[in-house]
């Protein structure tokens, strides 16, 4: 148990580590209001949902993608959402696929639940065509679970848990919510629970780069000063 919780304690003071390398790169940045969590996936994706699931989305083990210490990495179930805002509305593309679903917050994100900071990297610069694409986008990635539930059990002992109305990445404050505007980074949200897809409109959009999440997950690149944590 001494061993163990050894392991826990030096886990946990990496992340705070990581998590100021957060909190200094988005000092003195701006917040947006936002209502909906929201996700981009090929449109065979949602066909198999509705085909083949019940109309049921759901939760996947968190893949071995950004930090290689994040503790979710294989642990934890989730779905993956954006809440970030370009230039103050939902963006017309997405690195992920051509088709978006979108969450109310209100509906995921009540006072039963709780938010934890789990990460913060960027990936490995690439290539477009000829063009060496050099422009570097940080994520920041929250974990959204119901209070109580197992993965709030894990998240409790291995993540950070926010202040649901201070931090600076993602806020509620009475039916008002908020999200980092940082030039650059984007917040993604990792949510516990599976979401029933009846009634719920998809919305095509343009994609960028690949066009697909890459599978098993893209590993933090090793070299920025920015999100790499000196030990």
């Amino acid at each position: 148990m001494a061993e163990r919780g050894r392991s826990i304690n030096d886990e946990r003071e990496y992340l705070k580590k990581l998590m100021r390398k957060a909190e200094e790169h988005c000092n003195e940045s701006t917040t947006d209001i936002v209502s909906t969590l929201y996700r981009n996936k090929p449109s065979s994706y949602f066909d198999d949902i509705r085909q083949n699931h019940n109309n049921i989305m759901e939760p996947y083990l968190k893949s071995n993608g950004g930090d290689p210490r994040c503790p979710i990495n294989g642990k934890v179930k989730g779905l993956f959402f954006n809440v970030t805002l370009v230039d103050g509305t939902l963006p017309d593309k997405s690195p992920f696929g051509d088709t978006r679903v979108e969450v109310p917050l209100s509906e995921v994100f009540d006072d039963s639940a709780n938010l934890y900071f789990a990460d913060f990297y960027c990936k490995p610069h690439r290539r477009r065509g000829d063009v060496h694409v050099t422009k570097r986008v940080h994520y920041v990635t929250l974990v959204l679970t119901d209070s109580g539930s197992d993965a709030d059990s894990f998240c409790k002992t291995h993540l950070l848990k926010l202040d649901l109305c201070t931090n600076i990445y993602l806020t509620k404050n009475k039916l008002t919510y908020r999200s980092l505007d940082c030039y650059g980074v984007h917040v993604e949200v990792m949510y516990t629970n599976a979401i029933d897809m009846t009634g719920r409109d998809l919305i095509s959009t343009g994609t960028s780069g690949q066009g697909q999440s890459t599978p098993g997950g893209i590993a933090k690149f090793v070299g920025c000063s920015t999100c790499n944590v000196g030990e």
